[in-house]
């Protein structure tokens, strides 16, 4: 297996982030239509809950100055770190719960001013509470997708990985090619690399993206299904290159972003809302709406999960077959997140709640 350099995205999932944020963009006028098309859910604040303590989006900068940071019940938590998990579902085909094909951990770090993007590779081979040791993706279908598939997903890369995850949104795979559409395609330069059949990434995409204009080798606009089925692509390379074309479709979609109209952008949002759940509350939605324009201008930081030197790769018996799976250090694992989301302020004392 390939090892790739650098820190890779995954998948479409980040562009809910963004879109979220951009509701200030568009002005309050269409924030109660646009809110109410998306699926919250109501949790209670149990044991078996997947949300925090401490306050969300502060982004004031006394008040991240003075957060708390520890261990929250034996997991990393700062109050001024907001960490939420996006689940991009491959929920393509009929009446199937669907795997979380994209799994990333966008952290909105108000105490360094940065916005950290942790992508988890879905063939990771971790214990899944209740279930027992399976590919990371797996966790949301064994719980039977929708909301407890992803509470199963949080509660995975908890135990696992020991940081806290104070919320999480699921984004349907329909979503995806709506927003492209919507926003006039993305630009991807394709190359000239090849499968075992000599196909290039512009012929796959010919074959079976399902749509009928053709692409070539070289710059291309790509359509939601053209992107879509590029981003999926697995013939060529391995899914460490799959990520980073992931990556460049992402970076190409936020560029489409910020070139497009107020109209274009709330048309986006009013196609592909009601294909979004979350566990945020309205409140904190339009908090984090209110702090968009802070929020964009932070840097982005990005990590991959398992990183260069912090996996095995095996086969593994799965459902009575052979499959190729990561076997993480969690050691190494656990380290290198805590040091990339908390800096130099990696929590090493019980967290002490003030209320």
């Amino acid at each position: 297996m390939k090892k790739r350099k650098g820190h890779k995205l995954r998948n479409i999932s980040i562009l809910i982030l963004s879109l979220l944020m951009l509701f200030a963009g568009i002005g309050f006028i269409y924030a109660d239509s646009l809110l109410n098309r998306i699926n919250f859910i109501t949790e209670n604040d149990d044991a078996n809950s997947t949300v925090s303590t401490g306050s969300l989006f502060e982004n004031d900068s006394e008040a991240a100055e003075n957060a708390k940071s520890g261990l929250l019940g034996g997991l990393y938590h700062d109050d001024a770190i907001t960490n939420i998990l996006l689940l991009g579902v491959d929920d393509y085909q009929k009446n199937d719960t669907g795997r979380s094909d994209s799994m990333m951990l966008v952290s909105v770090d108000t105490r360094n001013k940065k916005i950290k993007l942790t992508s988890f590779m879905r063939d990771l081979y971790v214990a899944i509470p209740g279930v027992g040791s399976d590919r990371l993706n797996a966790a949301y279908s064994f719980a039977g997708g929708s909301v407890a598939g992803a509470k199963s997903v949080v509660r995975t890369l908890e135990s696992n990985f020991g940081v806290d995850i104070d919320r999480y949104v699921i984004i349907s795979n329909s979503a995806f090619n709506k927003i492209i559409d919507r926003l006039g395609g993305v630009k991807i330069t394709l190359t000239d690399e090849t499968d075992s059949s000599g196909r290039t990434e512009a012929d796959l995409i010919n074959l079976y993206s399902g749509d009928s204009n053709k692409v070539h080798t070289g710059v291309n606009q790509l359509s939601g299904a053209q992107a879509h089925y590029y981003s999926r692509i697995r013939a060529i390379g391995d899914d460490f290159e799959r990520t980073e074309r992931q990556r460049k479709v992402f970076s190409s979609l936020t560029d489409s972003l910020k070139g497009s109209s107020l109209p274009t952008i709330y048309s986006a949002l009013g196609d592909t809302l009601s294909l979004v759940t979350t566990n945020m509350t309205k409140s904190e939605v339009l908090s984090m709406a209110s702090n968009s324009l802070t929020y964009l201008n932070y840097p982005i930081s990005q990590k991959r999960v398992p990183d260069n030197g912090e996996f095995t790769p095996e086969t593994v018996q799965l459902g009575g077959l052979g499959a190729q799976v990561l076997v993480p250090d969690l050691d190494k694992c656990r380290k290198n997140i805590a040091s990339f989301l908390f800096e130099d302020n990696i929590p090493d004392k019980i967290y002490e709640n003030a209320g």
